[in-house]
């Protein structure tokens, strides 16, 4: 039987998606190519015979057509920059193909050597949320920010946020999830050619604690991690957790049931993978009453990973966001004692 507090909150989440637009999609079918379902299906059983190999970009990637977009003052008197690229896998949409990346630089920090990758959650539209999150860390180390797939300038106009990785066509989630490993790989040759910054560590929330784990156990990341709120089993959580409501009916109307749907997402599930990723420097960080991927699935994904420290707080998924202070306290004394700080 399911908590009756996840049921309120789920309609609560219900309400505010039908207000602001989010989890709607007035035409399934748009989200298809010409091949329609049979096509999508296909590229997902590639997907899935190897989730990894799918993923995994070449070990050097080189951004193209690298630019400044702005610069300005960040809110602790250090500087801000804003940089765009050409994404090395593109997806043949315009706007979600051009990649976005702020650079945060300190103060205090005159000749930074390092900088440490933070990675957002889906359905994110506005930086500065992500700033204000991050704050205590952009204080004392430079810090990189990059917009995801089809969110911040990326995403599609007429489209909300995310819109375009969480969608009726599973499809499209996997392809989101390739281009943001390869879009990954560019940056971080942006970062050290043209800002002679060196990754040091990297930071995900949600979606991004997920996209981290899942290119490091692809062999593409190997500093510290810091996982927040990481998600574990896709077709899970859309099927028990307290989102997706919407989308899960949009699939239907396209005839993707609940058994299609764990079909054709079956690899979409980090706990695989994630043993891979044992003899490194891991801080998992969670929420207590998370039921985006509600139990029993991040028991299972900390169990696979065994990092080298688990916190878990008394928190849900989203509202970790205003625990900040004590994660990024946790995180910076973490980090610093794996010497990425």
């Amino acid at each position: 039987m399911r908590d009756p507090r996840m049921i309120v909150l789920s309609w609560l989440l219900r309400g505010r998606n039908r207000l602001i637009g989010h989890d709607r999609y007035d035409d399934p079918w748009s989200y298809f190519g010409p091949g329609g379902l049979p096509e999508a299906e296909a590229l997902c059983a590639e997907a899935n015979r190897d989730l990894l190999q799918f993923v995994r970009p070449p070990a050097e990637v080189e951004p193209q057509d690298l630019r400044c977009v702005s610069t300005g003052a960040s809110r602790d008197g250090g500087r801000v920059e804003e940089w765009s690229f050409d994404s090395p896998l593109p997806s043949g949409i315009r706007s979600n193909d051009r990649v976005h990346y702020r650079l945060f630089l300190p103060p205090a920090v005159e000749t930074p050597g390092g900088v440490v990758l933070f990675h957002h959650p889906t359905y994110q539209s506005r930086w500065r949320l992500w700033s204000w999150f991050a704050c205590d860390l952009i204080e004392r180390s430079p810090v990189a920010m990059m917009a995801a797939p089809h969110h911040f300038q990326r995403k599609e106009p007429g489209r909300f946020a995310g819109e375009g990785t969480c969608n009726p066509n599973p499809a499209r989630m996997f392809e989101a999830l390739r281009q943001w490993c390869w879009d990954h790989q560019a940056m971080v040759a942006a970062l050290d050619s043209t800002h002679g910054l060196c990754v040091t560590a990297e930071i995900g929330y949600s979606l991004g604690g997920f996209q981290i784990m899942l290119l490091a156990s692809a062999g593409r990341i190997d500093v510290p991690l810091v996982s927040i709120a990481s998600t574990n089993r896709y077709a899970f959580g859309l099927s028990h957790g307290i989102i997706g409501k919407g989308l899960l009916r949009a699939m239907r109307e396209v005839g993707i049931e609940r058994d299609r749907l764990f079909a054709m997402t079956d690899s979409i599930q980090l706990e695989r993978y994630a043993h891979r990723l044992r003899a490194r420097p891991i801080l998992y960080i969670r929420g207590s009453r998370d039921w985006v991927d509600p139990p029993p699935s991040l028991d299972r994904l900390e169990a696979a990973l065994r990092p080298t420290r688990s916190i878990s707080l008394n928190a849900g998924h989203s509202n970790l966001l205003f625990r900040r202070r004590k994660i990024f306290r946790e995180a910076i004394r973490f980090l610093e004692e794996a010497g990425a700080l």
